[in-house]
């Protein structure tokens, strides 16, 4: 695995992006990372705030070519798992408990704390034809932030829930914990199925009836999980017994606090 480190960046995505898309030949696995991101970018258009030298900001090339087209949302659930577990790891190095802590994905791939966002990623991939070209992930986890300037409704980080650790040592929890199961799928494509067991095992409000919001239909209403589809849809099912599928940003939780979040 190859490690570049910038003292300051605008975004590791667009780094990786721009010299890929400039020709530069790059092995798979090489990691961008940073601790003062200027201009990290979330999904749909969305920024990531990060206080200078208190995060971790990184992306990951990966080159899965072994990888069907019409499954690429395992690689979202991939890095995704990779990342609680590697958290589930530090925080049983440090004697804390990892069930007080409820660590979760919340669709497709935030990272949460109980219903706190701890980690956020940014997914761009590049195809030619029926195959991959590459993917670029983005990660961006709240290692010792403890304040937040922008609107974000429930950011929390790592020192807030208890943790001392540095941003350095959850890098290389995290890519090696991305490395592995990366190249476990590559060797055996029957992990795939392994993969979204686990994925869903550790899915944010997997059991129970939660509030959502459905924009298109400006409803909220109450559904509990049903599943995620290959391609990457949540599906849910109301008391009424109605199934629904939705795309991301088709659908929005509402928290606890009352606020609505994709």
């Amino acid at each position: 695995m190859k490690m570049i480190h910038f003292p300051e960046v605008q975004s590791t995505n667009t780094w990786l992006l721009d010299h890929l898309s400039e020709g530069d030949d790059m092995a798979d696995e090489t990691v961008v990372y940073t601790m003062r991101q200027t201009a990290g970018r979330g999904q749909m258009g969305n920024s990531w705030e990060a206080e200078p030298d208190k995060n971790i900001s990184f992306s990951m090339l990966l080159c899965p070519e072994f990888l069907p087209i019409r499954e690429q949302f395992l690689i979202s659930q991939l890095c995704s798992l990779a990342i609680v577990e590697a958290l589930d790891e530090l925080v049983e190095e440090q004697g804390l408990s990892t069930e007080d802590l409820s660590l979760s994905i919340k669709w497709p791939n935030d990272i949460y704390a109980g219903d706190m966002k701890l980690g956020g990623i940014l997914i761009e991939n590049r195809l030619v034809g029926t195959t991959f070209q590459h993917c670029v992930l983005g990660v961006g986890l709240n290692v010792n932030q403890t304040r937040w300037i922008g609107n974000a409704p429930n950011p929390v980080s790592l020192k807030l829930l208890g943790m001392e650790t540095d941003s350095l040592t959850v890098l290389e929890k995290v890519t090696r914990h991305i490395s592995e199961l990366y190249n476990a799928l590559r060797c055996n494509k029957e992990m795939a199925v392994a993969i979204r067991e686990r994925y869903m095992q550790r899915l944010y409000r997997k059991t129970g009836y939660y509030a959502y919001y459905d924009p298109k239909r400006d409803e909220h209403f109450d559904a509990e999980t049903v599943g995620v589809d290959v391609q990457g849809p949540l599906m849910l099912r109301l008391a009424s017994g109605e199934r629904r599928k939705y795309w991301f940003k088709d659908v929005k939780f509402v928290l606890p606090c009352g606020v609505t979040k994709e």
